[in-house]
């Protein structure tokens, strides 16, 4: 497993904006960047640059973001946001296994987990040959509203 410095999260990032309006060539080094997960630092750095805050901010709306996606599938259960997906709690059903070399049953609990159903706009702007999503225009009335402070 490799370590992602900072100086790496700033080329992933531009490497994961050269993969998403297509510029990579394919081969090897396209394998390598599309294999590559991505982090919550390098979440709150494409933050950062797309909303044009400091990336402290853009890391701090992201912890706020998840902290309140936490708490809703906590309390409600069930989270969907439009043109992304749902995240909902589950529980999967406990049930008996044979153990494959003694051949004993071995019985497992009930387990609580968390399914995410991405929607299908995601699915489409995600492929690799897809075209890349339109920019919003920069200036918008809600943007001197959203970071003041």
């Amino acid at each position: 497993m490799t370590r992602v410095t900072k100086q790496d999260a700033g080329t992933n990032v531009s490497r994961m904006d050269h993969q998403a309006t297509g510029t990579n060539q394919p081969g090897a080094a396209n394998e390598e960047a599309f294999g590559r997960q991505a982090n919550k630092g390098i979440l709150a750095d494409k933050v950062a640059t797309e909303l044009n805050v400091p990336r402290r901010t853009a890391a701090r709306v992201l912890d706020a973001v998840l902290d309140s996606m936490r708490d809703l599938l906590r309390a409600r259960g069930k989270v969907a946001v439009k043109g992304f997906g749902t995240f909902e709690r589950r529980i999967r059903k406990g049930r008996a296994y044979k153990h494959p070399l003694t051949g004993e049953s071995i019985d497992v609990a009930n387990k609580e987990t968390i399914i995410f159903k991405p929607s299908d706009q995601l699915i489409v702007e995600t492929r690799t040959n897809a075209a890349p999503r339109a920019k919003k225009t920069p200036g918008l009335p809600t943007d001197d509203i959203l970071f003041k402070g």
